[in-house]
């Protein structure tokens, strides 16, 4: 099955730290998405929510917003839609406990893997 051009859009835009744009694509998807998917979608709109928090210097809303995602997100296997959730839940841990992942100078990035 082909990759969603919603989830495209949203990992070339989190990847350009675009975190608002990448949110704005992905709700798209998010909200015409029924069943299994919706709470995936959700997780990842949180987590470039985090990241844009991140970026606008408040760690304190990037921290809860990062346990939501988790919370969201924790449910999915380690691969799905052929990205790497295990690598997001481990950034937003990461966030969860104060680290400031942008600031650092080196944002995660995004792929998504051949099946």
């Amino acid at each position: 099955m082909p990759t969603d051009p919603h989830l495209t859009g949203f990992i070339e835009r989190f990847n350009r730290q675009a975190y608002f744009e990448a949110h704005d694509v992905l709700e798209e998807l998010w909200l015409k998405t029924t069943g299994d998917h919706r709470d995936f979608y959700k997780g990842l709109i949180q987590t470039a929510a985090v990241f844009l928090k991140l970026q606008q210097g408040k760690p304190e809303p990037a921290m809860r917003l990062a346990q939501r995602a988790t919370s969201h997100l924790e449910k999915y296997p380690p691969l799905c839609e052929r990205l790497r959730v295990e690598n997001v839940l481990s950034w937003l841990h990461d966030v969860g406990r104060g680290r400031d992942l942008v600031a650092e100078g080196n944002p995660p990035q995004l792929e998504l893997l051949d099946k």
